[in-house]
């Protein structure tokens, strides 16, 4: 399904890109896109990459801190948590994170770490 939605998201683009470049607007539009892409692309390249630079798409990160908190107890078992795990989806572009999809904290302890 996600290659269906894919394909017709690039037919339409092209369709569109079509109807620019047969129309006189098309003089003016294509050109100011083009360069606010390669002014995207700068700005990315510029940014220090949270996954490898080949990363495109949808993708989840694990960052793990002491637990601050002296109350805090693990999900898993109410043992006293060591580890406070934040867990973020974001969608990744050249590595770069550009949008949080979603996040959410748990506190573990060292046996639930695994």
């Amino acid at each position: 399904m996600r290659v269906a939605r894919e394909l017709a998201a690039l037919v339409g683009l092209l369709l569109l890109v079509g109807a620019l470049v047969r129309s006189g607007v098309g003089r003016v539009v294509l050109p100011v896109l083009a360069l606010a892409l390669v002014a995207a692309l700068a700005w990315l390249l510029t940014r220090t990459p949270a996954h490898p630079r080949t990363t495109v798409g949808p993708r989840t990160r694990l960052l793990d801190d002491p637990a601050g908190d002296t109350d805090a107890t693990c999900v898993e078992c109410d043992a006293p948590a060591t580890v406070r795990r934040r867990f973020v989806r974001e969608w990744v572009v050249l590595g770069v994170p550009v949008l949080l999809l979603a996040d959410g904290t748990n506190h573990l302890c060292d046996d639930h770490l695994g």
